[in-house]
């Protein structure tokens, strides 16, 4: 009986563990990251040697507001009425 019960109990607590570690994790995983040597200068080479800066200092978020845009058209296309048809 005591044995069944300790293996219940394990089974229990390795449950509970990887519930927090699965809720806490995400939370605490980039702040360690985040705390790492980023004081070396990374180098891109592909963006070396021009007389002027090369990259975008605007945003992405029209980009992802058009590809958004554009699924939703095209799921619209899906939900179209079978019964009306292009020789209406």
């Amino acid at each position: 009986m005591m044995g069944h019960m300790n293996r219940r109990s394990k089974r229990r607590f390795a449950a509970l563990y990887l519930t927090v570690l699965a809720l806490v994790g995400p939370v605490l995983l980039p702040a360690s990251a985040a705390r790492a040597d980023d004081s070396t200068a990374k180098n891109d080479a592909r963006l070396e040697g021009y007389a002027r800066k090369v990259a975008i200092d605007g945003s992405t978020a029209p980009s992802y507001l058009l590809l958004t845009g554009l699924g939703i058209v095209g799921l619209a296309v899906m939900f179209k009425d079978a019964k009306r048809s292009h020789l209406d």
